[in-house]
């Protein structure tokens, strides 16, 4: 199928119906602003008078239904539900017509006369079954050709309730819908004709059973990106157009092959060679003992179900798996059908609509496999919530108990109170859906069971027993023990989450609180016969993240996963970015997780640019790498993922790996630290250049001294983008007084809002990353002064601690590696950084190299007018030196602004002397809890430059020489050629300025800027060579030198960033 057609024909028809059916409303006297009519139809004599008109008595019914219900819902929900109601029919009815199930109703008469065949089949007296009331309507409109449109309304309505399938799959249309069929649904360019002519759905996509789930997905995608654009909690109604996603194909073949599949297998290992040569994303399993076989004597006693069935992709290829296999059993094409209906397949979505597609597509496919079924009178076993059993909650009680009573035909306490407390959870069914526990024992289960078969076999159900049939099959499918299920469950994160599914799921489902589709793994365990299994894809955060730390410990102690196709971002092709990235995995519940068979076939896919992508990479190292790929992991034992903290699912891990997360000392060396949330940063943020610059302070030593300031502004570490060693320090936050207005910052109703959070390690010296990140992390150095933010985790060093050593570890690879071993996802916590394996192996030669790429960053950063310490553009300071004048430093740039705030460090573009321990200092000065302000002033790490090549003596000398001899010792700190700006001054003004008077060299700009480029990529290359020097020794200490190389790219080489020079 091609999704991006299906997308734009499903879009379209969504605007096309609700702007029809919006004019209809204003037709029928409604504001569609506030839903109230302009005047209300009147009776009179067995007739009504609307706008000064006669109408029919019928018309009068229907109004007034569209009335209480506009009044009840609003406007936008009634349109959305009349338009969505005329899309599925009319699409449902498409397709069965194509597939030759019913006559072509909706096909035109002719290619000149776009007059539909039910219109013009009723004009000769051709018609459907409809009620006599209809038919007298029908009949007088008839009369009347150019009525065309209120024609085909009647008819296409009683075409609906005739038609077995559409009307029991989707139910009888409402009675006010018919007037909402949009007045030019017939004309060229309306829904009809698009059904008629559109190039976007091909004659095969009408054969496939999952042409209307796609379409659905499609149909609500705007409604979706309204709701993902909600910030808060999702609402009941929202849950579904949010949590709404089509599984790829071959992912749903995967899933069900190895849960369906193999536990067929396991019993008939016989049939392997008949049966998997269509089962090509079968992995391939050892056979198992017998004590951890899921076994069964007839295919009629297994029970499979996906209780979030959505539009029913998945039950609907369980359907054809089981079909299979009973045909291979030897049953009839009809009794298998019939077999799969009444006993194998179960389905639970939580809205409505997604279970009638889902019903209509497995009707579909019982239909195709044999045509008797067209009489719907055996329907798929599709559930949904149902509604409150009753308005009146004083007596609700009383209500169901009396209702219960007459269900069961008896008066058993114990049973009674079972299920009324049952029915009672249902009222909050929309908002919970398949996750409902249900206190039924079961003898309680047995009784319901038996007097619901009693009553299916009835053909007259009283009414109050037919009110009790949903809630009651509900109770039984959420009970029951299956042998296997397959779901793609929600995904939601608990910030989400209204009060009512918080509050349940943290009191039954503590492990899996952090998201709804965690949730649903734990309900899939609870679910499951002994030894059955379940598949599922998910979000891949459950793999790595703390917070799903609990649910891996007891999936890993109970339950024994039998592969996993490890499938990042990318599985959907209809979701952008990298936020949504999956796994998919089957589970057996073997309660034997120690047991030395406990190990499972992993496939990492992670690098698929697409779905597609992903698929052939399965297919190409299915039973082993092919061509050097890293993709096929066997054999991997699930015991070892709990060596490694907090047991992440790490299953491309070698020995050596593992062996390293015994070495972890960080927590012992630093204090890791999640900073401020202030909850509305547009407040209390601003860039530092907004205020005056006076009002901001860049010396605070502490949050208690902030109290005694006058300063209102402090300088503020929010992360920032992808940039190691120094740098993005462009905010400030109010931080007067100790935070008073941030921490004073409430809701309506008192409770605080922000979250000044480790206020003890403000403005203390420390390193600091983003939490967040779709790339590598970048870990930055920030001196005193700066208070940090909730998404820029913070390392502060402890006594004894050499921060600058371990600085310059984590900027490496061997860190990098170690981050996607801990969390591979987008976040980075101070948990996952201190789980870290280190060797507090301290070196003074890797400090200093660390020292200096600060340095070198800190130069490239103060270079932009973006930092408050910038004094002058370096280009415009060569020239300055080129013609003998000095260039200006940001205390003169400032003009004395900073007086009070000098111990800001500031980039001078030339200074005569060097502090070379001033790194040291500053280090030392964190320590010393009776530090002045004038050695704090003294201490920041002022940048200078001084000769250390005295051999350079001409600008082409320096830059032909600038990638030899770049490293000379200066009082113990790597001092490389970029320093020599005597050597570089003397060649310039000797240039530009020479004795004899004639310049031989070019213009001084040219001059000038071949020495602006000269030094920058001398300082760029410093930077590399450093960092590749780090990654080389920190692997050697490791031990990694046949895991890593110390290579490095240059586009990861984090300064000139705007492209000042190109560097390759």
């Amino acid at each position: 199928m091609n999704t991006t057609q299906l997308k734009r024909f499903a879009t379209e028809a969504r605007k096309i119906l609700l702007q029809g059916v919006a004019h209809r409303m204003e037709g029928l006297g409604f504001d569609l602003k506030t839903g109230a009519p302009s005047e209300k139809p009147q009776l009179l004599g067995g007739g009504a008078v609307f706008m000064g008109k006669v109408v029919s008595e019928s018309f009068y019914n229907r109004w007034m239904s569209l009335f209480d219900s506009i009044r009840h819902r609003g406007v936008r929900d009634v349109a959305e539900g009349a338009a969505y109601t005329w899309f599925n029919r009319l699409i449902a009815i498409r397709i069965l017509s194509k597939q030759g199930f019913i006559s072509p109703v909706l096909q035109y008469e002719s290619e000149d006369i776009h007059i539909p065949l039910i219109v013009s089949e009723a004009r000769h007296g051709r018609m459907p079954e409809m009620n006599e009331r209809t038919r007298k309507e029908l009949d007088e409109l008839l009369n009347d050709d150019s009525k065309t449109n209120e024609q085909f309304a009647l008819l296409i309505v009683a075409f609906c309730h005739s038609n077995p399938i559409i009307n029991r799959c989707f139910g009888a249309i409402t009675d006010y819908t018919e007037l909402l069929l949009p007045q030019d649904i017939l004309r060229e360019g309306g829904y009809v004709d698009m059904l008629n002519h559109t190039p976007f759905i091909s004659d095969e996509d009408y054969g496939s059973s999952t042409l209307i789930g796609w379409l659905y997905q499609f149909y609500i995608s705007d409604r979706k990106d309204e709701v993902f654009a909600k910030k808060g909690k999702y609402d009941a109604d929202e849950i579904a157009p949010a949590t709404q996603i089509f599984t790829p194909e071959w992912i749903v073949e995967y899933m069900v092959q190895n849960t369906i599949g193999r536990s067929y297998l396991d019993n008939n290992p016989y049939a392997a060679d008949d049966l998997t040569p269509k089962w090509k994303y079968l992995v391939d399993q050892a056979q198992r003992d017998d004590d951890h076989i899921c076994h069964f004597d007839n295919l009629e006693d297994l029970r499979f179900a996906d209780l979030g069935c959505g539009s029913g992709h998945i039950v609907g290829y369980m359907f054809e798996v089981l079909f299979d296999l009973y045909l291979y059993e030897g049953y009839s094409r009809r009794e298998a059908v019939e077999h799969i209906l009444k006993e194998n397949l179960t389905g639970v979505d939580i809205d409505q609509r997604a279970k009638q597609l889902a019903t209509f597509a497995l009707l579909l496919k019982a239909c195709q496999k044999d045509k008797s079924f067209a009489d719907a009178k055996i329907m798929p076993n599709i559930l949904d919530m149902p509604d409150p059993f009753t308005d009146d909650k004083a007596n609700e009680d009383n209500i169901i108990r009396e209702q219960c009573s007459h269900f069961i035909l008896g008066n058993d306490t114990t049973v009674l109170n079972e299920i009324v407390d049952a029915i009672k959870l249902m009222d909050d069914a929309k908002t919970l859906g398949s996750i409902m526990k249900f206190n039924i024992s079961e003898r309680t289960r047995n009784i319901l069971q038996v007097r619901l078969e009693d009553y299916e076999q009835q053909n007259i159900i009283p009414d109050d027993i037919k009110k009790m049939m949903p809630y009651v099959r509900v109770i039984l499918a959420l009970t029951e023990k299956y042998t296997a299920l397959v779901m793609n469950p929600p995904y939601m994160g608990s910030s989400r989450f209204d009060s009512v599914l918080s509050k349940y799921v943290k009191d039954n489902y503590p492990a899996g609180k952090a998201d709804l589709f965690s949730v649903f793994m734990l309900v899939a365990k609870d679910r499951l016969v002994h030894n059955g299994k379940f598949a599922m894809i998910n979000m891949q955060s459950w793999m790595f993240l703390s917070s799903f730390e609990q649910l891996r410990k007891d999936l890993l102690d109970t339950m024994q996963i039998d592969s996993m196709l490890h499938l990042g971002p990318h599985t959907f092709d209809e979701l952008s970015g990298e936020v949504v990235q999956n796994t998919a995995f089957v589970v057996s519940n073997i309660n034997d997780a120690d047991n030395p068979e406990c190990i499972g076939t992993y496939y990492r896919l992670v690098d698929g640019k697409n779905c597609a992508d992903k698929e052939n990479m399965f297919l190409e190292n299915h039973d082993g790498n092919v061509d050097g790929a890293k993709a096929y992991y066997p054999n991997v034992k699930q015991k070892d993922f709990e060596k490694v903290p907090g047991c992440p699912m790490v299953y491309w891990l070698s020995e050596k790996y593992i062996s390293l997360f015994g070495t972890r000392e960080l927590p012992k060396l630093l204090s890791v630290r999640e900073g401020l949330i202030t909850a509305d940063n547009q407040r209390f943020l601003r860039l530092w250049f907004e205020p005056n610059f006076n009002s901001i302070n860049f010396n605070c030593c502490s949050s208690e001294e902030s109290e005694y300031l006058k300063e209102m502004w402090y300088p503020y570490n929010k992360a920032g983008s992808y940039r190691k060693w120094y740098g993005c320090r462009n905010f400030i936050v109010n931080w007067q007084n100790n935070g008073e207005e941030i921490k004073d910052f409430k809701d309506s109703k008192g409770k605080p809002r922000s979250r000044p959070q480790n206020t003890d390690t403000y403005f203390k010296v420390c390193f600091s990353w983003s939490n967040i990140t779709s790339g590598p992390l970048a870990f930055r150095y920030f001196e005193q002064g700066f208070i940090y933010d909730g998404c820029a985790n913070a390392a502060f060093p402890k006594k004894d601690c050499d921060i600058f050593y371990i600085l310059g570890y984590s900027n490496t690879k061997v860190v990098k590696e170690f981050k996607g071993i801990l969390n591979p996802t987008m976040h980075f916590n101070p948990g996952d950084y201190e789980n870290l394996p280190f060797k507090n192996n301290c070196n003074i030669k890797l400090s200093n190299i660390t020292k200096d790429n600060i340095i070198i960053s800190k130069l490239d950063w103060d270079a932009h007018e973006t930092s408050w310490d910038f004094a002058e553009n370096p280009l415009v300071a060569i020239m300055k030196l080129a013609e003998g004048e000095e260039p200006i430093t940001s205390e003169e740039e400032t003009d004395g602004s900073k007086q009070g705030n000098q111990c800001y460090s500031t980039e001078k573009t030339m200074v005569s002397q060097q502090e070379p321990d001033g790194f040291a200092k500053e280090n030392r000065h964190a320590e010393a809890a009776d530090a002045t302000e004038a050695s704090l002033c003294d201490d920041r790490h002022t940048i200078v430059e001084r000769p250390s090549h005295d051999s350079v003596t001409t600008v082409a000398q320096f830059c032909d020489d600038r990638h030899a001899s770049l490293q000379q010792p200066c009082n113990g700190i790597t001092k490389p050629l970029y320093d020599d700006y005597n050597a570089l001054v003397n060649s310039l003004q000797g240039l530009c300025n020479p004795a004899d008077g004639v310049t031989t060299h070019g213009s001084t700009l040219e001059l000038c800027v071949n020495a602006f480029e000269s030094l920058w990529t001398a300082r760029f290359m410093q930077l590399h060579a450093n960092e590749e020097e780090l990654n080389r020794q920190f692997i050697d200490i490791y031990g990694l030198q046949d895991e890593l190389t110390p290579d490095v790219p240059l586009d990861e080489i984090t300064i000139l960033q705007q492209g000042e020079i190109s560097i390759e």
